[in-house]
């Protein structure tokens, strides 16, 4: 160790998201992972702390074992540190704690089996941070992490922020380690030279420690980046450097530690990076508010989490329901629950895969109680409010009453499929965008925002930009004055005249079949009317059939449109164009992307429309239009005299 000389920990952490394409891990594989490492090869006195994310690790172990034995042999060596974590990259105070403990303990176990040591650091995911992690963290054997700077300054700790803190609960402490923006931002897009100057003008003691930790991604996987990085040799340059400036030594976050003792004791509140702070509204948890769709995936993975530990309290042992909670601890990956600038949530793909998960882990957890006198419905206690699941043979469905009594959730069994894995279109920030550079290619000026550089993928996009005043669920119950048009459907433009698609349902359990009941109104006119819409629904062979009453509960007759609308997220190929048919009583719809069938056959004749439904949201490329799913509604005129009552039936039915 150099004395007097500044020390500095460089540390990479490499993730591919649960569920993402195989070309992408590929991709990241070629263009990041192994070149920098082949890099860092190259200079031995060099010291680097790295963390790999199990589902990268499970990718490498299956299609790059020889990528392991390397990093391997560069451990054994004594030039890499490798951090610990939890194994799927979960946000760790949105997990329950024994899922956390459980995979900390299973990243440990693998970092043992592939580099022969136990690691002592974990990283913590998308850095953010919850005061009550110190406890849960040090109960798992994790000694230290890493936070942004920005965290300490809201323990009002001044910048710049170098060597270490800890944070104490009681009687346990964690030592805190703090990643220095600037260096964030310098590397690898401003000279090697220049990024050595901001080290060399940082004010720390010697015994302190600067820190950069940050996605390997930005070396060679994010735009234009591999041409500088590795054929300009920005990053051979870049360690060159630091081995022959005597000003500054390398090390690694144990020697650090070893070295030098924590500057005091912090309370941090909770933060991640600056842009997850501006992302969220300030608080991770934002996303749940923010996200209807997030929020239902989070409280669904824990009542998967909560049943799976009530069934291994009761049966004792463990590890009969391995598979299960390994399937649950995918579905906690991180990426499907938010969304910033790039993807997350927007992803299909992803959310796809976090659901397919889940159902993987509740057939395991099935297959234990076969023989199991159970209804076919059951209720489920969620944060979010209370849901109605209903099972037969290959297929699972999720009914919310507090939600127009709507289908949340349709699982297909033998592919583990979510067939109704939609998404509502939101405004994001980004989207002003959009207006401002089809003001500038009409001739109009005054963009001034930073955002108005980013690139588009795709012309015209501002002709896209609708918004949905209701999420995308179905058997959703819509009242009109009058039949909705295809334009204002597909933009989901139309008025409603009733007040049942998004109200509250009374549910109750007849027998085999669950009651959805509503006394609501219809506003014709300008008058409002008392209108109750009661659904009965039950399983049926390969489906579900919805048996509706509608009936006037006022003296005078009433003439609206009722309509059916469902949501189906299905392939982009045979649902990309919308249709409009007159007089159908029953349809097939094909899923392009899993090769199944939803067929619809309703006992009346109706209208039928579809539309697709797209977003715009960004990606590295730039902003883009994004296929998401099918739009399908069935409606037909109603006319009740006072009191009078209707009634039909709408079966929805899976065909491979």
């Amino acid at each position: 160790m150099r004395r007097h000389a500044k020390s500095l920990v460089l540390c990479v952490h490499a993730h591919q998201p649960v569920g993402n394409f195989d070309h992408v891990f590929r991709e990241a594989y070629e263009k990041a992972y192994k070149p920098f490492f082949d890099v860092v090869e190259r200079h031995p006195s060099i010291p680097v702390v790295c963390h790999f994310s199990g589902s990268l690790i499970d990718w490498l172990e299956k299609n790059r074992p020889e990528f392991l034995h390397f990093i391997a042999r560069l451990e054994t060596r004594g030039q890499l540190e490798v951090l610990g974590g939890a194994y799927y990259e979960p946000i760790y105070g949105v997990i329950p704690e024994r899922d956390l403990l459980g995979q900390i303990a299973m990243m440990r176990a693998k970092v043992r089996a592939l580099f022969g040591t136990a690691p002592k650091g974990a990283w913590l995911t998308e850095r953010v941070w919850d005061p009550g992690l110190v406890k849960p963290l040090r109960r798992a054997g994790v000694e230290y992490t890493v936070l942004d700077d920005m965290h300490f300054s809201k323990a009002h700790v001044a910048k710049p922020v170098t060597g270490y803190y800890q944070s104490r609960d009681g009687r346990e402490t964690l030592d805190l380690f703090a990643s220095t923006r600037e260096l964030r931002y310098l590397m690898p897009f401003r000279a090697p030279e220049e990024v050595i100057a901001f080290i060399r003008s940082v004010k720390s003691k010697p015994e302190d420690v600067i820190v950069f930790a940050d996605d390997i991604e930005k070396f060679g996987m994010w735009p234009g980046t591999y041409h500088w990085v590795y054929e300009e040799g920005w990053l051979e340059k870049f360690l060159t450097l630091l081995e022959n400036d005597p000003s500054i030594n390398v090390q690694t976050f144990s020697r650090a530690r070893s070295h030098s003792k924590p500057r005091r004791t912090v309370r941090i509140p909770h933060a991640s990076y600056s842009e997850m702070m501006d992302w969220s509204g300030g608080s991770f948890g934002n996303f749940f508010k923010k996200y209807s769709e997030s929020r239902y995936m989070r409280d669904r993975m824990w009542n998967v989490s909560d049943t799976l530990d009530k069934i291994v309290a009761q049966n004792g042992r463990a590890e009969k329901f391995a598979r299960a909670k390994e399937a649950l601890y995918r579905a906690q990956c991180n990426c499907t629950y938010w969304h910033g600038v790039f993807g997350g949530l927007y992803l299909h793909h992803l959310r796809s895969a976090l659901f397919g998960n889940l159902i993987e882990a509740e057939r395991f957890i099935a297959e234990t109680k076969k023989g199991s006198a159970e209804g076919p419905f059951r209720a489920h206690k969620l944060q979010s409010g209370e849901r109605w699941s209903v099972r037969r043979s290959d297929i699972v469905g999720f009914f919310n009453p507090a939600y127009g009594g709507a289908l949340e959730e349709l699982d297909y069994l033998p592919k583990s499929l979510n067939l109704m894995c939609n998404l509502q279109r939101h405004k994001e920030f980004y989207h002003d965008i959009v207006l401002k550079k089809s003001m500038l290619f009409s001739g109009a000026t005054g963009a001034s925002s930073i955002y108005a550089m980013l690139g588009q993928k795709d012309p015209d996009l501002e002709k896209y930009l609708y918004y949905d005043s209701a999420r995308r669920l179905s058997f959703m119950d819509r009242v009109f004055a009058k039949e909705a048009g295809r334009e204002e459907f597909s933009r989901s433009r139309y008025a409603e005249a009733g007040d049942f698609y998004s109200g509250a349902y009374r549910a109750s359990l007849k027998g085999d079949t669950l009651r959805l009941d509503r006394r609501g109104t219809v506003t014709l006119d300008g008058r409002k009317h008392p209108l109750r819409i009661t659904k009965t629904a039950e399983a049926v062979d390969g489906g579900l059939r919805v048996r509706y009453c509608l009936k006037n509960e006022g003296r005078k007759p009433l003439k609206f449109t009722f309509g059916t609308e469902f949501n189906f997220s299905i392939g982009a190929s045979d649902a990309a164009k919308a249709l409009e048919e007159r007089a159908v009583r029953e349809w097939t719809f094909h899923d392009s992307w899993h090769g199944i069938n939803m067929h619809i056959a309703t006992s009346r004749e109706s209208s039928l429309m579809t539309a697709p439904v797209e977003t715009i949201s960004e990606s590295e490329g730039g902003l883009q239009r994004t296929y998401q799913g099918l739009a399908a509604l069935f409606q037909a005129t109603v006319s009740l005299t006072g009191g009078e009552s209707t009634e039909h039936h709408v079966e929805l039915s899976i065909r491979p």
